[in-house]
This record gives structure tokens, C-alpha cells and sequence, in this order.
């Protein structure tokens, strides 16, 4: 087996040179079944199938060999009934009644490993802590839970130490029977029971594997046994970009794999920097990094770009609208806080990165059934008609008084509305809303006359620091944003820098508050400092024209942040 590396930093076209290795390949006669390209997310999957077709002329069958690795291993187990977030919520209850009166649930089983779920702190609450930690454990090869236990007591993450041993073995115990039983399996189980010798993995001519720099000791037992399967093996990754060592990556592990000097390529080229950005990353940053394979890379741009410090974002206000290509980053969410506020006194709708509950992804501010029922009420109002299933959601979202009393329940409840709102190809005026179906509000007033909607991001005893005081803030919040933009759609990003890697926009907002992550740059490992600096890198790497270095006061200052540049 001969083993290829590809370093390639922000912007430098790595998805690029990996499709041009793989069109190359199949150019030279091998076949689909031949090569495996593995990557870890199944947007990015999807995205280099879709480039694959379009820009290179794969056949479907070729892009079918990009394969994210949790399917690759799902597909060679005999069972593949994963652990979805059906099975999820009948455990959880479950665990309130004992184990010997635990029934099979009567639910629709999944063999799509991305039907598969895992656990969220802010959904499961201390259940979520305990399984995060089991799930770290065993992305460390971990096997039961001894080595779990073991793996435990000697984390130094604090919250971690809340736990009790006790806690972890009965949790751990309870979700492996619960699997058993139902014949399921999670993320972990997929790589795990994919190691055995017993479990046959394909022979390849070529295997390719993407962002390797944030692989965990799992995910590289899953490479190291197909690289026993393989003629060439080709790890692609830039390990300047290395940020998750906190869910367990090992890059290390990517440094020191061994590799021959010619077989290494650098692409010596971005193509998304501008001078002055890729100047501050390489000189400020870069040489902060203690451990590194030595990634270093021109500009092709003849643009400057441009760098710039602010204490206030309120100077941002002329710059800023919906269709701004910008990005709003930070170290931690709650150094995102800020920017949802300045946006939100704005009236400018945004995109926020969702921590946990059932939806992940990016999320518009504004509900867009929300947003629907404002378009469907100007539809009416224009003349047109809607569906049943949307006259439901605008009921629902009609002021009181706005239908007749005592029917507004009866109309909007899926198990007692009329029978032919759930019909497809039916659709509703606003004249037979109001002469059948108890419609009184006046179609002449506007939409924020009429209706009013619901957050969950408002102040409760349970959350005093949310965003919204109540319902009726967000409903003015919303038709602030309506006033300025009728399409109520976002460029605007808002996440942490971890979930804004791997995507780039023109203007790029970088706070230097570290909060609580700063201690493991002053006194952490040399790894954990490595990482903080990565981090910044990375946020630092996402702008493509403007990098603006927002310094609030009363902040945890990362140092490396702590630049003079023109003021905005």
C-alpha cells in the first residue's frame, strides 16, 4: 500500500484535487467499485457528488463512490436498523419504569445512517453530558465500561467531573440493552462493529479519505483497516485547520503517518484570501502553532482586502442588509450573543448555526412558517388561494377575535379540521375562508394586523437570558425586518467558528472574546494552545475580502487578536 498526502489550506482547492485524482482514475479505466472516496458529513458528501457530476462528468454510479464513513460501515453490518430519534425518545422513557417491562417499540425502522442521532446537552439535559462523555470514550477506544469509566476519571474536562460514576455505568448499561433489544444501532456501534475480521470490507485500487485532520482513534481504526485493502491511499486534510481535538480528533495521528517526501503535495495557491488577510494569518498566527507538517501557500488575488478593528458594531449599520454576504463568528455562543442582538435591534433577519433539538443546520431568525403565512396572506389578499395544510398554519397565527369564537381550535387542529384542508390538490380563497370557515379578519388590513406568532427564544424562568422578552417582541421584531426586506431570506451568518468551518463569505466579523476557552490557551497542553490558535486561524480564514476584528470591552481577550488596524 502506498500512502499520497494533500495539504491544502483555506481555500487552496482541495475539493478540487481530490475530484481531479478521482476523474483521473476512472479515466484510466478502473471501475466505480474500484474507488472509495470517504468524507464525514453528509452535506459535504453530497456536495462533491454533485461537483462530481457537473464539473468533472461522473457517472451516478462513479459518484456513488463518495460515500460518507458512517454508511460505508453501516452497509457491510448485518444489522443496520439505526438508533433514530424515534428509538431515542421511547428510551428516554423508558428509563423511568423497569427494565423487565420494557416493550419493543412500534415504531418504523431506518437502515439510513443518516436517520441516525445522537445526544445534545441542551436537549438531553444531564443525560445528553453523560452519553457525550461515553460517546467521546468510545471515539477513544473505549470497548465497555471499564475503559469507559477508566476514560472518565482521567478527563480533565469539568464538566464532566459533575458526574457520577454510578450515573455513567447505569446510563451506559441501560442504552446497551435498550439496543440489543431492538436489534440497533448508533454512530459509534457503525465503526466499532465494523472492525472485526468477520466484517469484510471491499478491495480497492484507490482510497481517498478528506479532512483528515479531524478524525478521532475510531474513525482512524476504520482507515488503517481499509488501508489493508488498498493499493493507494490518499489522505487529504490541512492540520492547520484542526479544531476538534475536543470531540476526541486525533491529528497527530495525520502528522505522523508514514508518508514519502514526493508523495506529499502542497497546494502553494489560495483563492479565496486577499493580501492583507492572508499577510495578518501567516505572519500573527501561523507561527504561534507549535506543531505543524509545514502547510505554506501564495496569493493569487491581486485585491489588498481589507482588516479592520471595532469596539462597537453599531458602525456596521450602514453596511449591513439581507443580501450582505457577511459572517458573524465566535469562540463560544456566547460570544455570539452580541451580534443576535445588534441584528436583532437592526431588524435584519440572520442564519444561526442550531445547537441541539431535533433540527440541526443553519436557521433562519424568523420561523419560516412564519414567513409562509405573511406570503400566504398576501396571496389572499392579492386574489389567489392556498393549500389546506397552509390556511391551518395561518389560522393558528390569527389574533384573537380574527375568527369566529369558539372555532379557532376546531379549525387548526390536525385531528379535527375539515376533512378537505388535507386534501392535496384543494386550495382556499379568501371569500370562501370567510363565508365557510369562519374567517373575520378584514383582507384589506396588513399582515401585522392580523397576525401574531410564537418563539421559544423568549424570557422564561427557565431561560431569563433569551433573546426576545415575549411573544409580541418577536412579532415586532419580525415585522421590523418586514418594513426594511419583504423577503424576509439572509446571507448573514451567525455560529461559532466550528460551525462556520469548511464555509467562507465576503466580510468576515471575528470576536476576540476567547471567554472560558482562553484559560486552555494560557494554561493548557501544548496541544490544547495549538488548538485555540487553530481556531482563531480558522475563523480568521473564512473571509474572502474584509476581516473586521470585533474587541468588545469587558471581554476575555485572545492575544493574538489584540491587533491595531484602522477603525471602522
Amino acid at each position: 500500500m502506498r500512502t499520497f498526502k494533500v495539504l491544502g489550506g483555506p481555500g487552496c482547492g482541495k475539493t478540487t484535487e481530490i475530484l481531479k485524482r478521482l476523474g483521473r482514475k476512472f479515466r484510466e479505466g478502473l471501475l466505480p467499485s474500484q474507488v472509495l472516496m470517504i468524507g464525514f458529513a453528509k452535506a459535504t458528501v453530497e456536495n462533491l457528488q454533485e461537483r462530481a457530476i457537473e464539473e468533472l462528468n461522473f457517472t451516478e454510479a462513479q459518484a456513488e463512490s463518495i460515500q460518507t464513513i458512517h454508511k460505508y460501515c453501516l452497509d457491510r453490518l448485518p444489522i443496520k436498523n439505526v438508533f433514530t430519534s424515534e428509538y431515542k425518545r421511547d428510551f428516554k422513557n423508558k428509563l423511568k419504569i423497569d427494565e423487565s417491562n420494557w416493550k419493543f417499540i412500534d415504531g418504523e425502522l431506518s437502515n439510513d445512517a443518516e436517520d441516525c442521532v445522537g445526544w445534545s446537552d441542551i436537549e438531553d439535559k444531564k443525560l445528553g453530558v453523560i452519553f457525550r462523555l461515553i460517546g467521546l470514550a468510545r471515539h477513544s477506544m473505549c470497548h465497555d465500561v471499564e475503559d469507559i469509566i477508566k476514560y472518565y476519571n482521567e478527563s480533565e474536562n469539568y464538566e464532566f467531573s459533575k458526574l457520577k460514576k454510578a450515573d455513567i455505568e447505569w446510563a451506559h448499561t441501560n442504552l446497551t440493552n435498550y439496543k440489543k433489544q431492538n436489534f440497533l444501532v448508533d454512530f459509534e456501534d457503525m465503526l466499532f462493529k465494523a472492525l472485526p475480521n468477520t466484517v469484510k470490507f471491499g478491495e480497492y485500487k484507490m482510497v481517498m479519505v478528506d479532512e483528515v485532520q479531524d478524525l478521532t482513534d475510531l474513525e482512524w481504526a476504520v482507515i488503517k483497516k481499509l488501508a489493508d485493502n488498498t493499493e493507494e491511499l490518499h489522505l487529504v486534510g490541512d492540520d492547520d485547520q484542526a479544531i476538534y481535538g475536543w470531540k476526541g480528533a486525533r491529528v497527530t495521528t495525520f502528522q505522523k503517518w508514514p508518508c514519502n517526501k514526493e508523495d506529499i503535495t502542497i497546494l502553494k495557491k489560495t483563492h479565496r484570501l486577499p493580501q492583507n488577510i492572508h499577510h495578518f494569518v501567516t505572519t500573527e498566527l501561523i507561527p504561534e502553532i507549535n506543531n505543524r507538517m509545514g502547510n505554506y501557500y501564495e496569493v493569487v488575488k491581486k485585491d489588498p482586502g481589507k482588516i479592520y478593528t471595532t469596539s462597537n458594531l453599531d458602525g456596521l449599520s450602514k453596511r449591513i442588509k439581507e443580501s450582505t454576504s457577511i459572517m458573524f463568528c465566535g469562540r463560544t455562543n456566547a460570544a455570539c450573543r452580541p451580534y443576535v442582538e445588534f441584528l436583532k435591534e437592526e431588524g435584519i433577519p440572520w442564519e444561526q448555526k442550531i445547537r441541539g433539538g431535533k433540527s440541526q443546520g443553519f436557521q433562519n431568525s424568523i420561523n419560516p412558517d412564519d414567513i409562509n403565512s405573511i406570503k400566504n396572506w398576501h396571496v389572499l389578499k392579492t386574489g389567489g388561494s392556498i393549500s389546506g395544510k397552509e390556511v391551518v398554519k395561518l389560522f393558528d397565527r390569527l389574533k384573537d377575535g380574527l375568527i369566529k369564537k369558539g372555532k379557532k381550535t376546531f379549525l387548526t387542529n390536525k385531528d379535527t379540521c375539515p376533512k378537505e384542508f388535507t386534501e392535496k390538490d384543494r386550495t382556499f380563497g379568501y371569500v370562501e375562508l370567510k363565508e365557510r370557515y369562519y374567517l373575520l379578519a378584514d383582507i384589506d388590513k396588513s399582515w401585522h394586523d392580523c397576525l401574531t406568532f410564537e418563539t421559544t427564544r423568549k424570557k422564561s424562568r427557565d431561560k431569563p437570558n433569551a433573546l426576545f422578552d415575549d411573544d409580541l417582541d418577536y412579532t415586532e421584531y419580525v415585522k421590523s425586518c418586514w418594513d426594511k426586506n419583504r423577503n424576509l431570506k439572509s446571507n448573514i451568518l451567525v455560529a461559532t467558528v466550528h460551525g462556520v468551518k469548511g464555509m467562507e463569505r465576503d466580510v468576515v466579523i471575528l470576536s476576540w472574546d476567547w471567554g472560558g476557552s482562553l484559560n486552555s490557551f494560557r494554561n493548557g497542553t501544548e496541544e490544547q494552545e495549538d488548538e485555540e490558535v487553530r481556531t482563531c486561524y480558522v475563523g480568521a480564514t473564512r473571509a474572502k475580502k474584509t476581516l473586521i476584528i470585533y474587541q468588545p470591552p469587558k471581554a476575555k481577550i485572545f492575544p493574538l487578536l489584540n491587533v491595531e488596524y484602522e477603525q471602522l
